[in-house]
This record gives C-alpha cells, sequence and structure tokens, in this order.
C-alpha cells in the first residue's frame, strides 16, 4: 500500500482548508489559520515545508454552530470528529478528517479514524489576567485528562486494561454515555465563570495544551484573507502579535537539524 508523502498530505490537507473556508462562508461564519499553518501563511505564503498538519481557530459560537450543521450535512469524503460524536476521539477540539485515507499512529492513544485532518481549536474568553489565564489552564486541563485517561487506547498490558475498565465502568454509572458532554459542559461553566462580566482577550482554554496564552480580541477581529498556497484563506487581522507570543522571532527560521514533520504517523489511500 502506498505511502503518501509529505507534499501529499500538505495537497489533501489544502483540500481540507478550502472545504472549510466554503462552509464558513455559506453560513456566514469566522475562522482564521491557527499555529503553524498561520505562521506558514505570514512566512511562506504556503505551508511551513516540513509541517505535516494544518490547524485553524473558531470563535466558540462559530466552533459550535459548525459542529451542529456539520452533524447532518457533512459532505463526503468529511467528516467533523468531536468526542461528542466520536467515542475513541479523545481531544477537546474538533477535526475535519478526509476519510477517504487512513490515519495509521505509533501514539496507542491515537488509535480512531482520523484520515487526512485539519485540528479546528475554539477560542475562548481567557481572562483578564494571566493569573485568570492560569488558573482555567489547570482546571480545564485536569478535566480534559479524566476524560482523556477514560477514551484514550493505553498500552495494552494486564494491569492498565483492568484499570481502565474499571475506571470506564465507574464513569458509566455516574454518567451513562454523557461523559463528553459532562466534561465539556464542566469546562464551558468554569469559562463563563472566570469571564461572564466580559474581557478583552481570548485564548484556547478548552483545551490547553499548548500553555497558558492571553491574545487580545482586536489581533483576530473580523479577520482578512491572505496568500496561502496559491489559494486565499483567512488569517486574523493582526498575525503579528498572535505569532510573537508563541513563537518568538517568528520570522527566524528554525536550525537545519529542527526542520522535520513533529507527528509520529503515516497515511495511507483506502483501498
Amino acid at each position: 500500500m502506498h505511502k503518501l508523502t509529505l507534499s501529499e498530505i500538505q495537497e489533501i490537507e489544502l483540500d481540507n482548508l478550502l472545504t472549510i473556508d466554503r462552509l464558513c462562508q455559506k453560513l456566514g461564519l469566522v475562522y482564521y489559520l491557527a499555529y503553524g499553518t498561520l505562521l506558514g501563511a505570514v512566512r511562506h505564503q504556503d505551508f511551513i515545508p516540513w509541517d505535516d498538519d494544518t490547524d485553524i481557530w473558531m470563535p466558540r459560537r462559530d466552533y459550535e454552530q459548525l459542529i451542529r450543521y456539520c452533524e447532518q450535512n457533512c459532505p463526503a469524503p468529511y467528516k467533523l470528529c468531536t468526542r461528542k460524536n466520536s467515542r475513541d476521539f479523545p481531544y477537546g477540539l474538533a477535526r475535519f478528517s478526509n476519510l477517504d485515507y487512513e490515519f495509521v499512529s505509533t501514539n496507542p492513544a491515537e488509535q480512531f479514524a482520523a484520515g487526512v485532518f485539519t485540528d479546528i481549536y475554539p477560542l475562548d474568553e481567557n481572562g483578564a489576567s494571566y493569573s485568570v489565564a492560569r488558573w482555567l489552564y489547570r482546571r480545564c486541563k485536569w478535566a480534559n485528562i479524566a476524560y482523556y485517561a477514560y477514551a484514550a487506547n493505553w498500552p495494552r498490558n494486564f494491569a492498565s486494561k483492568a484499570a481502565q475498565r474499571l475506571y470506564q465502568g465507574a464513569i458509566h454509572c455516574l454518567f451513562g454515555d454523557q461523559f463528553a458532554q459532562a466534561v465539556d459542559g464542566k469546562i464551558q461553566r468554569m469559562i463563563f465563570s472566570k469571564t461572564k462580566n466580559g474581557c478583552q482577550h481570548v485564548g484556547v482554554p478548552a483545551w490547553p495544551d499548548g500553555g497558558v496564552h492571553l491574545l487580545k480580541k482586536e489581533y483576530f477581529g473580523a479577520g482578512q484573507y491572505a496568500d496561502f498556497a496559491g489559494c486565499s484563506l483567512r488569517i486574523p487581522a493582526k498575525p503579528g502579535p498572535i505569532l510573537r507570543e508563541y513563537y518568538g522571532d517568528y520570522q527566524e527560521l528554525p536550525p537545519a537539524w529542527a526542520r522535520y514533520p513533529h507527528h509520529d504517523y503515516k497515511i495511507y489511500p483506502k483501498a
């Protein structure tokens, strides 16, 4: 079976992004290229040459609306995966997946159907200070760990398998099949408790694996379209301060030894 090359993966990921862009334009929703995908747009007007995934941000309201729409209307061969609709998907974000392809990971926790995917991160208000953002980061992280331990596929020795089954049994007694909804609801209540009076900063407290970041709303705004791989895709209104927050001097290339894909998976066309 032919394993996709990096350039082939990037070509399919670009199609993902263009499909998301069309859906968002149709529904009047806002998205922005995020993380390394945004860095590629600004620094290379293309993918970072060695990047093997794509990411976008969506304001929470737009994020939830896209999920609701895709529950019934997602065009083939795509699926918008969340932990509410995909039992083994352990992450607190959404994954827009082209399921014409098979995703094979060496990470035992990532044994689920993903295809060639784009990760979608919800942007929420994130508190008025770093101390509040840190509080949200820690509390949301522990809530996500509780779900990750429940849903992820761990290395299957007898002890870990038995421990996870006991944990899953206890969770099922408490929540039935609504544990994903319970965790996501708890996270949203925690965020609201710290932002109910409004604030001028946003971040991704609901899935804070990127650390604590406090970004001004004005950096995002309505966004703007920018060149990306010969196409036009939406980026934040002021990408510079966002990229400096995550990457420091983002225009400087990393050393040659660091220019390689950072995810340990393979992609194959389905037979």
